[in-house]
């Protein structure tokens, strides 16, 4: 045992008015010491105690300042009292005439996009995003034309320019129609190649997704034009002579609607049971086949073996559909039951809650039946709306916790012992409440477990660096974590689940019916 005394100091200002230490005291106790602003104490403490991150003591608060004393002692830890630490009297400073304000500099983008930008989703620090270019991070525009490549139909995207489209401007091969943004504005998503015009300066906006939000994109294209060059157009092909319009005597009739559609009828429901993704500019009828006109020429449907191609362009099948069985009731949707020859995605989303999702790889055959259990593409950090749901487990309040080279290391109590159970794993998403316990706050994701009770050992450690991590900020935290909505799911609850089925396949898929599992929730 090496005894030393330590200066414990809370200086003037300190956060919140007081510093707070935990301490191995020279006489083997272990104590709490509370320091208000400008108390000073000088303990004994046993430095060859390591519990505390590889030190014998540990500062539980914000503010508080811990200087080793290279001097040998044998007391315990009460023998020295606080002693205030005067403030010098700090003379008047004559005022300073305000000083124009300086504008805020423009943001600096980690990659500037080309004229051409492939599209693709990775996975990175826990969470879906979508990837420029083969690198993601905050993109860049100068003015020009842009184009985002081969944007998955799974992942429609829009760009957030409201108000801002005088200046920047989106269009896509391939529309899924509009709807209401995380922004609160309507915006039309787009699948396929969607190509963006810059004409002026607009500052940072926000792209998204249709089904699963923004997918990394908040705030994450800037206009910068000192970092970004003005991309290269793509040499254009050569037009084509234009044919002399044939005069007509009729004028032309402006459409009634701004969008769009292909219906089909059917004479056995009565009704009109399905949308087509193609446009024709006419449609015949003759010897039992349809045929249909684009572009100067004429096509004879439902004589290509390669399915959703109309026109030479590729087009994926999409049912949309609703269970809402006992609708007065709220009920946990577990898993989906597909009777087709061919596994489906599906994107879902509750009255409650929203980012279901069901890739086709995941469904298993099972007596010629697909099943998947439903999952959720989670957020990182979560949506204030899963804290008090089914996702978040509580561990309990922490006794200590230190934070080190992006470590955090939190201690629980082992008498009485607050158990960090065997549900919680590495991998899982570690967040915490501070006093009074009214805000959730994520913390990092847990790296690893160490429970050895008769060692005085029940901790566990979680990587900080990344994004959207906050420090704890109190001595006794409340500690819970999420599992990975994608590995482990708790279904999705609500009373009704909207469900999305694509398929992308070109040979022929057929599908009978849908079914889900589902449980009452009871509260």
């Amino acid at each position: 045992m090496v005894c030393l005394k330590y200066e414990l100091t809370c200086p003037i200002g300190a956060q919140g008015g007081e510093c707070r230490w935990s301490i191995v005291c020279c006489n083997g106790t272990v104590q709490r010491v509370t320091l208000l602003e400008g108390e000073t104490t000088i303990p004994c403490i046993d430095t060859s105690d390591t519990r505390y991150n590889g030190q014998p003591v540990a500062r539980n608060s914000l503010s508080g300042v811990t200087t080793p004393i290279d001097v040998p002692c044998n007391t315990d830890c009460g023998s020295y009292a606080p002693s205030p630490i005067p403030t010098p009297p700090v003379p008047p400073v004559p005022p300073t005439p305000p000083s124009p304000p300086t504008p805020a500099p423009t943001p600096t983008p980690d990659y500037c996009l080309g004229a051409e930008n492939e599209v693709t989703i990775q996975n990175i620090s826990g969470g879906n995003k979508f990837v420029f270019g083969g690198n993601y991070g905050t993109y860049g525009t100068n003015v020009g034309t842009y184009v985002l490549k081969n944007v998955p139909s799974a992942h429609p995207i829009a760009i957030q320019n409201f108000n801002l489209t005088n200046v920047i401007s989106y269009t896509g091969t391939n529309a899924v129609g509009p709807k209401v943004g995380l922004d609160g504005n309507t915006y039309t998503y787009y699948w396929g190649d969607v190509t963006i015009t810059v004409v002026g300066g607009y500052g940072t906006v926000s792209y998204e997704c249709f089904y699963h939000g923004y997918m990394g994109g908040q705030n994450n294209l800037i206009y910068n034009s000192d970092t970004c060059s003005v991309p290269s157009p793509t040499p254009p092909t050569p037009p084509t002579p234009p044919t002399p319009p044939t005069p007509s005597t009729v004028p032309p009739v402006p459409s009634p609607v701004t969008t769009e559609y292909t219906l089909t009828y059917s004479d056995g429901v009565k009704g009109w049971p399905s949308f087509y993704s193609f446009i024709p500019e006419n449609m015949l009828g003759m010897n039992n086949y349809l045929y249909s006109f684009k572009g100067g020429n004429i096509y004879k449907h439902n004589t290509n073996e390669t399915r959703n191609n109309y026109y030479g362009q590729q087009y994926s099948s999409q049912i949309t559909s609703v269970f809402n069985q006992n609708p007065l009731e709220n009920k946990v949707f577990k898993a989906l039951n597909l009777e087709t020859d061919s596994p489906w995605s599906v994107n879902m989303q509750t009255d409650i809650q929203n980012d279901g999702y069901i890739d086709s790889t995941w469904f298993i055959k099972k007596e010629g039946a697909y099943f998947a259990y439903l999952r959720k593409n989670g957020v990182i950090p979560a949506a204030a709306d899963e804290y008090a749901l089914r996702s978040a487990n509580g561990i309990g309040k922490a006794a200590s916790w230190s934070s080190q080279s992006n470590v955090l290391t939190v201690n629980f109590s082992t008498n009485p012992l607050v158990a960090i159970g065997n549900i919680v794993s590495i991998g899982d998403y570690l967040y915490f409440s501070e006093p009074a316990y009214t805000t959730v706050k994520f913390a990092g994701q847990i790296t690893n477990i160490e429970v050895d009770l008769v060692s005085g050992i029940n901790r566990l450690f979680a990587n900080t660096n990344i994004t959207g991590a906050q420090p704890i900020g109190v001595a006794d935290p409340y500690i819970l974590y999420i599992k990975n909505m994608e590995a482990e799911t708790h279904g999705m609850l609500g009373h009704l689940l909207n469900f999305s089925l694509v398929n992308q396949n070109t040979t022929s898929v057929e599908l009978f019916a849908v079914e889900s599992e589902v449980m009452k929730s009871y509260p």
